[in-house]
């Protein structure tokens, strides 16, 4: 199936969104930021063209748009989309 997805990247993104929902918890949103970064990094370039790589791209943006420091933060929203992300994994197995 081309929507599959590797264990490595399942892992590293699974890890990412967990780390990047715990520091917006916790106020530090810089590292929600660079975290956040690297997932979408990870998800262009280890994902197939797919609905999930669709997804995923764009729920990253929106976690990146709600923590942007000039728009003022949105943590709520943020951790939303966080966890609809990584709803949107395929259970490992």
């Amino acid at each position: 199936m081309p929507d599959d997805l590797p264990s490595d990247v399942h892992a590293v993104l699974s890890q990412l969104l967990e780390e990047t929902e715990t520091a917006i918890q916790a106020g530090e949103f810089e590292t929600a930021r660079r975290t956040i970064e690297t997932a979408t990094r990870v998800s262009q370039n280890k994902l197939p063209e797919s609905d999930r790589r669709a997804q995923l791209l764009h729920g990253c943006g929106a976690v990146t748009d709600a923590i942007a420091p000039a728009d003022g933060v949105d943590a709520d929203v943020a951790v939303e989309y966080v966890r609809a992300m990584a709803q949107r994994l395929p259970e490992s197995g």
